[in-house]
């Protein structure tokens, strides 16, 4: 009778959207344990690298869990993820001991994170059926748990330590009861808790986004930079190769200085009025009319005399 009147009081009641994140050390049985909340065998598995997401119906409640890798280079990823949880598991290897501290310091920082403070947390003492596993009481002395829970200003109410075996049929069912007893406080709070949820997720994407802008700007400028000094660089080699060029063109202009005069002037300069040269600063005799009006006349730098033809025959008779 209770069962029939609780399945009227909830039919009522609209679907919540609920996102978890399952945390803990690498090793310690996150992804074994979501396999057994959807009842699957949990066998053969995989250690997470990075981020795994899961959908699950509970109830009223759509739950997405966020199954996120333990390793250590993984673990500084977590915090993306706090700003859409509304709740958060953290299994612990109970079994391990020599890793207790490392869990303690870990689950600290998780604690202390303000996308988390005073969201509720079901602590998960996993692998109770191993050998030398710890008791829930020496979890919470090992885990300075009371001073944790002082700290960071939660409460009793919005933490449970649940021991558990995510292999074992009575592990499954203390785990399916820690996951009720958590989707029950969200729904106590899920107004406030929504909320924050909301507000943290803008504040993150904007935030992202601003991070994005300045890296695009940083990118921008070493970029300018780098073509900066390149056009510095290629303006001395340009300019060196136009000075190398000049050089060689005089070259070619130039010639030999020391080259008899007669082989500067072109050939066509040659064949065209027959001029005859028996060097550079000698007397030049030619024939032809174009030289007739200057045959009395000097030549314009050596100071050397120009004959015509009939004033070389006058000579060669007299």
């Amino acid at each position: 009778m209770e069962s029939c009147w609780n399945f009227l009081r909830n039919s009522g009641r609209p679907e919540r959207k609920v996102t978890l994140a399952i945390l803990g050390l690498d090793n310690a049985g996150k992804t074994t344990t979501v396999q057994s909340i959807q009842g699957e065998n949990p066998e053969d598995v995989c250690p997470t690298v990075g981020f795994s997401p899961v959908d699950l119906k509970q109830g009223q409640h759509d739950v997405t869990i966020f199954d996120l890798g333990g390793g250590e280079h993984i673990r500084g990823m977590w915090k993306h993820y706090f700003s859409e949880c509304h709740g958060v598991m953290f299994v612990v290897d109970s079994s391990d001991v020599q890793r207790m501290k490392e869990t303690k310091d870990t689950l600290a920082k998780v604690l202390r994170h303000p996308c988390i403070t005073g969201k509720p947390v079901l602590l998960l003492a996993n692998k109770q059926d191993k050998e030398g596993a710890l008791q829930e009481a020496d979890i919470i002395d090992r885990l300075i748990l009371k001073t944790l829970v002082k700290l960071n200003e939660c409460h009793y109410k919005i933490l449970s330590i649940v021991p558990c075996s995510a292999v074992m049929p009575l592990g499954k069912k203390a785990i399916q009861g820690g996951l009720e007893w958590l989707l029950k406080i969200v729904g106590r709070g899920y107004n406030h808790i929504n909320e924050r949820v909301r507000k943290d997720t803008a504040e993150q994407r904007e935030q992202e986004e601003e991070y994005r802008r300045e890296r695009a700007e940083r990118v921008r400028k070493v970029r300018e930079e780098r073509e900066r000094r390149e056009r510095e660089k290629a303006e001395p080699e340009e300019a060196e190769g136009k000075t190398a060029e000049l050089d060689q063109g005089e070259k070619s202009i130039m010639g030999n200085p020391v080259q008899s005069f007669g082989d500067i002037i072109p050939e066509e300069w040659r064949s065209r009025d027959s001029w005859n040269f028996d060097g550079l600063g000698q007397s030049a005799v030619c024939s032809g009319r174009r030289m007739d009006r200057r045959a009395e006349g000097l030549g314009p730098a050596t100071g050397t005399r120009y004959l015509s033809t009939s004033a070389v025959s006058t000579a060669n008779s007299s």
